[in-house]
């Protein structure tokens, strides 16, 4: 099953993924520290902590019957939290989603569940930017036993936000990177990007950005261009591209200018 995908548009470090009822009457309170281990946790919400300050992020998300296998060394970090949810309805959302996209909805049967969150090429990120390349891998899965009394769990930690270690694609062959950028799954083809632009394979990354069957492939590719200051093949996405892409590109070009 094709995972399902939004571009969430982070706020204040953040983006939530929670149940529908929860996060309507929300007071702002969280029942831990926020950004203890990338976390904020709040009945029927899990604050999604980021190293970016503000701006659209990809987000990916696939719903399992059981805890799945823990995610390969390209993600840096990953964690997990309860969470319940009540309504049945899911959101994943910023905080200020704007677009005229109220973020990603979808349904599930009423009950608890364990959210596993993959954190993948933070490294992209200067802390308290604004853009980069990264994306996010969430799984959703039933709660066993195990879990209760647990707020959260470390499964492959890292030291801060600010110094994300990931796996370096920079030295395998780049023809298998051109490869592995037509993978089926969207996460290891926005890896794969991310790997390419730092080969300065830019015509291919441009490709991508232009032409890959998903908006978040699309955007992570428009982040690696800016993320190596590509300007000539930004300046053509942004020239081809409408809407929330192609204002990223044209954001890019701008934060280039200053730079």
């Amino acid at each position: 099953m094709k995972p399902l995908q939004t571009i969430a548009y982070v706020s204040n470090h953040r983006f939530f993924f929670s149940d529908s009822s929860s996060i309507k009457n929300w007071d702002g309170q969280y029942e831990n520290e926020p950004g203890e281990e990338g976390l904020g946790l709040a009945p029927g919400i899990v604050s999604i902590l980021c190293s970016r300050s503000e701006g659209p992020v990809p987000v990916f998300l696939e719903i399992h019957s059981r805890a799945p296998e823990l995610g390969p060394v390209r993600f840096c970090k990953i964690v997990e939290a309860p969470i319940e949810i009540e309504s049945g309805d899911i959101r994943i959302l910023g905080e200020q989603n704007t677009e005229g996209e109220p973020g990603l909805e979808f349904n599930v049967e009423p009950g608890s569940f364990i959210l596993r969150i993959s954190f993948a090429d933070l490294d992209t990120v200067r802390s308290g930017s604004d853009h980069g390349a990264e994306h996010y891998w969430l799984e959703l899965y039933p709660m066993t036993e195990l879990w209760q009394g647990l707020s959260f769990e470390v499964l492959r930690p890292y030291e801060t936000l600010e110094q994300a270690i990931t796996e370096d694609h920079s030295f395998q062959d780049v023809e298998a990177l051109h490869w592995l950028a037509q993978d089926p799954s969207p996460s290891i083809r926005c890896s794969c990007i991310v790997a390419l632009a730092r080969q300065k394979q830019f015509k291919a990354v441009q490709h991508l950005a232009l032409t890959d069957s998903s908006r978040c492939v699309r955007m992570v590719a428009v982040g690696a261009l800016a993320l190596m200051g590509a300007r000539d093949y930004l300046e053509m996405v942004s020239d081809r591209e409408t809407g929330l892409i192609g204002r990223t590109a044209q954001k890019h070009l701008n934060s280039l200018d200053f730079q």
